[in-house]
Order: C-alpha cells, then structure tokens, then sequence
C-alpha cells in the first residue's frame, strides 16, 4: 500500500486487489485531557448579531484532519503549541470563546462575547494511522474523534469551538 500527505489528509491507494478496504470501527480512543482555553487578554463583552441564513443554518460542524507525525516534534509539543495558538486566536476572533444564546427581546439567536473559552482536547489510539483503513473514506470509528460530551449541556453553556488533537502510533509515510 503506498501513501502519501494530500492537502492535510493521508491518502493511502490500495494495490492489492481486494475491493473491501481494511476498516477499524473501534479506535480504542483514550482522551488525556479536557481543558477550557481563555484568550489571553479581557475582551470586550458584547453580543455578535447572526445573519438570517444563519439562523436557520444552526448545526454543530464536525471535521476531521489527518496529519502525519514529525519525529521532531513529540505530541505533548505539539500540544502545547496548538493550546498556545488557540488562546492568541480567541482575542480578535472572540466570538470563538463565547457561548451561542437566544436574545429573549428579539428572539435570534446571537454570539455572546463572553470570554467564557474554547474547549481543547487530548486523546490518544493505540492503532496506528495506516492500520485504520483508507482515510479519504468516511469511516463509522471517526466518530469516536469527535467529543459528544457537550450534548447533554445547555446551548447557552456550550463551547463554540472545540479544538481536538488525538495521537496515533507513530507511522512512517514511504
């Protein structure tokens, strides 16, 4: 099987004959560590008007990057770079640690600027990436990847980025 990055993503071109790619349904994730990040600096606090198509278009956007390991950089490195990112980010994009809420006066939903953070979160597999199947295909153990475990939160407290890095094994690409 040969490999290769493209645009962020592994892809891997099967040269064998077999039609049915190897998929792994259970990724035995392991989260690490769940953490609030908060801008660095006080922002100012304020409601951020949505636009009508974004009214209706109220839904979570659940995306999922694959990228292959640099052997100079270990992962709680690479964690600690991405955390550091993520704060500098939630100061002039500050709608990103704030909550999404329903304006009681005009019954809209808006951001509420509050400074209140952004989830991060690390987690881990015991696979490695080129053994969990053909990345370019959705896969149903992807959706291990994504946190649900604000589902049982009220909207007006729920994060409205979530920024999640899972490590795998480490893996060669030739």
């Amino acid at each position: 099987m040969k490999s290769y990055n493209t645009m962020g993503s592994v892809y891997q071109a099967h040269t064998s004959k077999s039609s049915t790619p190897n998929i792994i349904v259970d990724l035995k994730v392991i989260i690490h560590e769940t953490v609030t990040i908060l801008p660095p600096q006080q922002t100012e606090k304020r409601s951020m008007f949505l636009s009508n198509i974004d009214q209706v278009l109220n839904f979570n956007v659940e995306t999922v990057h694959f990228f292959v390991a640099h052997p100079e950089f270990p992962p709680e490195s690479v964690a600690e770079k991405l955390k550091s990112a993520l704060s500098k980010a939630l100061v002039p994009y500050d709608f990103l640690a704030g909550r999404l809420r329903l304006n009681p006066e005009s019954q809209r939903f808006e951001f509420d600027c509050n400074g209140a953070g952004a989830q991060f979160v690390v987690g881990s597999s015991e696979f490695e990436l080129g053994e969990i199947g053909d990345l370019v295909y959705p896969n149903p153990g992807f959706r291990q990847l994504v946190q649900k475990s604000y589902d049982d939160v009220a909207m007006h407290d729920r994060p409205v980025c979530i920024l999640q890095v899972y490590y795998f094994l480490y893996w060669q690409v030739n």
